[in-house]
């Protein structure tokens, strides 16, 4: 997509909410100075993750109902939005890697590959998951025994 898009109010639910990939949206505001901060990181998520994620932006002041609708009391403050839901929110300045730390699991996959396939087994649980489907991790197969025979 290169360049991140604006939205208003009026266009918010067609452009973000009835999208069929997730969006970013940058509650932004020009005196914000962090405001300002985030712009050019976002122009660069846009340019490099257009295909897997739309950023967009909208200026509350000129938009105050959709930034009440979503409770946007601080400002920047970046909302993911997936299937016309909330997914997450990022408030405040923070820098690309950090950012992109917190969108990575937004963004839609365009064509699957093998780190693709590894990231979705490697959450948070992931560990509870071995024993229910049988595969055997270093630490899980002793893991129980031990603690059943002492009882």
């Amino acid at each position: 997509m290169g360049k991140p898009q604006v939205v208003t109010d009026q266009s918010f639910e067609q452009e973000v909410l009835k999208s069929d990939t997730p969006v970013l949206v940058d509650f932004w505001a020009t005196w914000c100075g962090p405001c300002r901060m985030v712009g050019p990181v976002l122009e660069e998520v846009a340019s490099e993750q257009g295909d897997k994620i739309r950023v967009v932006k909208l200026d509350v002041d000129a938009n105050p109902i959709t930034a009440g609708r979503f409770g946007v009391r601080a400002i920047p403050t970046m909302i993911v939005f997936k299937n016309g839901r909330e997914a997450d929110r990022i408030v405040g300045y923070h820098p690309k890697p950090q950012l992109m730390t917190k969108l990575n699991p937004h963004l839609t996959m365009v064509a699957p590959s093998a780190s693709a396939s590894t990231s979705s087994t490697t959450t948070s649980s992931a560990p509870k998951a071995p024993p229910s489907n049988g595969s055997p991790t270093s630490s899980t197969p002793n893991a129980g025994v031990g603690v059943t025979k002492i009882h």
